[in-house]
């Protein structure tokens, strides 16, 4: 289920019996799977509702119907409590004999536990027959509960081919998954027994249960839908790091965090301006905003040109001035509308109260990663008009693009890897929709069919440009609210006067408080231009230049009185990001969201740790009620 929406994830895995401390400390439990999500741990059909409560709409595997799903909720039950138990007592009776079993029950467990299971096999195969009471009787009675469950499950297949409805849900997956050691599909994920390996009795049932309409069923979702199109750990730029890669980007993120770049910035206040070698360090609040002004002198196409070439080709964030950037630029804010920032509001909103419901019995909620996340990727998804083959693999590729981008200036392989991958990815996709989009009359009011009914860029110059829109568009957003929320936290008055401008009916005097936060951890502290006069590399601390006393008085003070044209988190002059007005408004609404909620406060226990993807910050749990 993880695999075919996107989301990576790590394996713990332990043989039987020796899982059980494992399980025990993950989520008070002796069974298997146990998981552990950012905000909670639970077992399987708690996970199951967990995922689907938090899924996109068409991405949902529990029906909406009430009625329809207290029936697949039963059906679901059924299997895990009875179905499949039976069918792992009869499978472990059968092979347990077998001195193989022991190699594929400790398949990726510690080596330790390899050891034991091999040289004490006999003391393991005893142990797991009394846990699990395997006797000739249960077997027998295992076999004929298998056979009569296959038959009346086989009556439930439907024309279209699915247990429920008219398309693969969480029964078609549990059932398919829960019969797999009876029905021994090849395409199951791990090391399984062949057919030629069981003893006989266990051939019989087996062929005898692939015959019934259900089994055929079962093997049919294995080998349908078993393997996604897209492999998210391909674009992830984590998997398979070394130690001394996560080292060195735990430094990085040190070295650039903003309590260290506020101390800079008082430092260099003597000299707002600062020539070390071959970089130009600019930190005043007019020696910044007149550098983003000059942008003839002070150039982009050097700092971002070649990684946006090479990930989509010529994107206006890459480019310096001149006719491409003129009718470009033209041309995608030429279809702007008045209400579109009504729309995006109503996303922001509806997102994150949906995200909040669900999080309410836990108790806890992850304003990073379930939160922030998944409310700016719907944006995207709706606003923007590029849903992704799923959420998740939308958000996988947005994130590692602008890591690659703009983040990985000492250009790490494995970032360079992951993006190279989804660039790839993203633009067979993004291909094959604006194509569908052009066929089909373009009749949506999103950014991608408007840009396709307007006919002003063709194909490639559409995809390009809309892939450097959605580039930045979740990730800026999600580091924006989770950072504000971060710094509310920890300032008692200042999440004192936000919750008041929440309650209060003024957009502007909540953003203010919203910007205002963000000054203390903005989610770009600084930007970078190439000199065009001798050629340096400029570093613009914007964190500074908004600590900057001449324009902000009493900097260290959280005042929510402060002219928002003042705030530099988007940028200045011709590059400001294009999300400005989006983020205006989706920003003060996951804010209001979150501080709206009763006795917050910061995670506790296992949950109270922040933690990162590379240079994101992607779990931050708080708790309320």
């Amino acid at each position: 289920m993880l695999e075919r929406q996107g989301i990576c994830y790590d394996e713990d895995c332990h043989a039987p019996i020796w899982n059980v401390p494992y399980t025990r400390a993950a989520a008070k439990t002796v069974n298997v799977p146990a998981v552990c999500v950012p905000d909670a741990a639970f077992q399987i059909a708690e996970f199951l509702k967990y995922i689907d409560a938090r899924a996109r709409a068409d991405e949902k595997l529990f029906p909406a119907d009430p009625v329809q799903l207290v029936e697949m909720d039963a059906f679901v039950q059924s299997m895990l409590t009875d179905l499949a138990i039976a069918i792992r007592l009869y499978a472990y009776s059968n092979m347990l004999p077998n001195p193989m079993t022991g190699g594929l029950m400790t398949t990726r467990s510690p080596w330790w536990e390899r050891v034991i299971v091999k040289v004490f096999y006999p003391l393991q195969k005893a142990a797991m027959r009394k846990v699990l009471l395997i006797t000739p009787a249960s077997t027998e009675a295992a076999r004929v509960n298998i056979l009569s469950s296959f038959d009346a499950i086989s009556k439930r297949v439907g024309p279209d081919g699915f247990l429920f409805g008219d398309r693969l849900s969480v029964a078609d997956l549990v059932f398919a998954a829960g019969t797999a050691p009876i029905t021994l599909p090849p395409e199951y994920g791990a090391p399984f027994p062949a057919l030629s390996d069981s003893p006989p009795p266990m051939q019989a049932t087996v062929l005898a249960v692939r015959e019934t309409p259900a089994g055929q069923h079962a093997l049919r979702v294995y080998r349908d839908y078993r393997r996604p199109k897209y492999n998210a750990a391909n674009t992830s730029a984590v998997v398979g790091v070394t130690w001394r890669q996560s080292l060195s980007r735990w430094f990085q993120r040190a070295l650039t965090s903003p309590v260290l770049l506020r101390l800079v910035s008082k430092i260099l206040r003597v000299k707002p301006v600062l020539r070390l070698g071959q970089t130009k360090v600019v930190s005043g609040y007019e020696q910044v905003t007149k550098t983003l002004s000059a942008d003839q002198e002070f150039t982009i196409a050097e700092i971002n040109a070649a990684r946006m070439d090479r990930i989509s080709g010529p994107f206006v964030l890459g480019m310096d001035r001149g006719a491409q950037y003129d009718r470009e630029n033209a041309a995608i804010h030429s279809i702007i509308k008045s209400t579109d920032l009504d729309w995006v509001r109503r996303i922001a909103s509806g997102t994150a109260q949906s995200m909040v419901e669900a999080a309410k019995p836990y108790g806890r909620l992850d304003v990073s990663g379930n939160f922030a996340r998944v409310s700016a990727a719907r944006v995207v998804a709706e606003y923007l008009g590029v849903p992704g083959p799923t959420e998740h693999i939308l958000m996988q590729w947005l994130r590692t693009l602008f890591w690659d981008v703009f983040l990985n200036r000492k250009d790490e392989a494995p970032v360079r890897r992951a993006a190279d991958c989804a660039a790839a990815e993203l633009r067979d996709y993004l291909s094959g929709l604006i194509a569908q989009r052009a066929n089909e009359g373009a009749q949506g009011d999103d950014i991608l069919s408007r840009l396709v009914r307007a006919g002003e860029l063709d194909p490639d110059g559409i995809r390009r440009n809309i892939t450097g829109i959605i580039v930045g568009a979740i990730d800026t957003t999600v580091t924006a609210a989770t950072n504000a929320i971060r710094v509310l936290l920890a300032k008692p008055d200042a999440m004192r006067l936000t919750r008041l401008a929440a309650e209060s009916e003024d957009p502007v005097e909540l953003r203010q408080c919203v910007y205002e936060a963000m000054r203390f951890k903005p989610q770009t502290p600084a930007l970078l231009r190439h000199s065009k006069a001798d050629g340096s590399t400029v570093l613009i601390l914007t964190i500074s230049a908004m600590f900057d006393p001449s324009v902000y008085p009493e900097p260290n003070r959280f005042r929510a009185d402060r002219p928002l044209d003042h705030y530099l988190h988007f940028g200045y002059g011709m590059h400001t990001c294009y999300g400005a007005m989006i983020n205006g408004v989706q920003l003060p609404e996951l804010v209001r969201t979150v501080v709206g909620l009763p006795n917050l406060r910061r995670g506790s226990g296992r949950f109270r740790k922040a933690m990162y993807e590379g240079p994101f910050l992607d779990r931050l749990v708080v708790e309320f009620g």
